[in-house]
């Protein structure tokens, strides 16, 4: 019998870091401070950690070493209630700088949007080199859109338009003055939830291609989608793939939670036990919906065997929203009575977009180490890894990815942030 060493090794390690630094309150009472500041870095920090997890459990089924990553399975079929959390947390958070920041709006572009376009691009600079390294051959147009983020050279990196244009929502929505109450705090709601409804409606039409885009049904002919220029192909353009749109909800729920805070924490407060009960069964059984969905032929991908249909969408998109929503109540009932603080999630946590933004070169250059390439990439022989067990070379994969992961999410940062500061003091302000 062969021991799941990654399956044990993993989950043991996400059980310990649940439970070093948990905070528990006391018998009777409830914490305060589950959404302050610090409380909602740390939730981050473990949603970045549950990202990776996601991605890591993700190597192509090939056999051997990559194999063995799919003990994490878990981690593979929720990755995006992971990224739900970051939407949640921003939504949540830009409500209340609102209410509490005079003026808070005044600076909005700069304090809040621009360094996330700086991290963008420099991060882009790192693809950039990746890609020379390997020698990836790319016509010049796909090369002008990847650098410009017209396009995507890092698939992770659809969640940095996706923030950026819901943060405009929220700027454009309450720059006239909204605040949480009132016809007009109504309205700002209305137009955030329509611009996340918009982006929602594009997915759902074009899916994963531009299948739209040139003579009726040009891509179900053989071979088609593979000579098609690169624009034309799947995953190519911005919001294609579910993953654009499938989580951004949390946005809308986070300020629906900051506006209705206080009245919301006090109806959990009671029946608190039976309520997070429900919420474990509610979510269990969304996720086991889900999954029976699969197994019914209903999921996104289906126009690669030829339907086209957007209705099976539109049902495998309510299943992942019902997901996100009972993920969303279980979180906040239970951090209402429990939440962990620790190093490992404060540090996740203070870098956790550009930890988000820089994983996918250490998995893709360490998955050639250890043996495996797709036609994208030239791995030399002498650089692959053999002799070892298939799980010790899994673990060292993942040890080694995530290591990697940090040390490039901590320089991106640091560029990010001085480039960010000379900014700011040519202005003459405090970045």
């Amino acid at each position: 019998m062969t021991i799941p060493m990654v399956s044990i090794i993993v989950y043991g390690a996400w059980l310990a870091l649940l439970l070093v630094g948990s905070r528990r309150a006391p018998k009777g009472s409830f914490h305060q401070d589950f959404m302050s500041l610090e409380a909602t870095k740390n939730l981050q920090g473990f949603a970045a950690l549950g990202v990776i997890c996601h991605h890591l459990s993700q190597p192509p089924q090939n056999g051997g070493p990559m194999d063995a990553l799919g003990q994490m399975q878990l981690f593979r079929e929720i990755g995006f209630c992971f990224v739900a959390v970051f939407f949640f947390v921003s939504g949540y958070g830009l409500l209340k700088s609102l209410e509490s920041k005079p003026n808070y709006l005044d600076k909005f572009a700069r304090r809040r949007i621009l360094p996330i376009v700086v991290c963008f691009y420099v991060m882009n600079l790192f693809y950039i080199a990746f890609h020379l390294a390997l020698g990836t051959k790319m016509p010049v147009s796909e090369w002008i859109c990847k650098i410009t983020g017209v396009a995507l050279l890092n698939d992770n990196a659809w969640f940095v338009p996706v923030i950026i244009v819901m943060y405009l929502a929220f700027y454009a929505a309450f720059k006239k003055g909204a605040g949480q109450t009132g016809a007009n705090s109504n309205r700002a709601f209305a137009f955030v939830f329509a611009v996340i409804a918009l982006q929602i409606g594009w997915f759902l039409f074009n899916k994963h291609f531009t299948w739209w885009w040139g003579e009726r049904d040009w891509w179900k002919k053989p071979g088609a989608l593979f000579l098609a220029p690169w624009y034309k192909r799947p995953v190519a353009l911005w919001y294609e793939g579910e993953w654009w749109v499938n989580s951004t909800i949390a946005f809308f729920v986070g300020m629906l939670f900051a506006r209705n805070e206080k009245s919301v924490v006090e109806f959990f407060k009671r029946a608190w036990v039976v309520k997070l009960i429900i919420s474990i069964l509610l979510f269990v059984g969304a996720f086991a919906f889900k999954m029976s969905l699969w197994e019914n032929n209903i999921h996104y991908w289906l126009e690669f065997s030829g339907d086209n249909t957007t209705l099976p969408r539109v049902i495998m998109f309510s299943s992942d929203t019902l997901l996100v929503l009972t993920w969303l109540l279980f979180l906040c009932l239970l951090r209402m009575k429990i939440w962990t603080k620790n190093r490992v999630f404060e540090l996740w946590g203070k870098y956790s977009l550009e930890f988000y933004l820089m994983q996918a070169i250490p998995l893709r250059a360490f998955s050639i180490l250890f043996g495996w390439s797709d036609k994208s990439f030239r791995a030399k022989e002498g650089l692959k890894l053999g002799g070892w067990n298939d799980q010790l070379m899994a673990l060292a994969y993942l040890v080694l990815a995530i290591a990697a992961t940090m040390l490039l999410g901590i320089i991106v940062k640091f560029v990010t942030q001085r480039i960010v500061g000379l900014f700011f003091e040519k202005r003459g302000e405090k970045a």
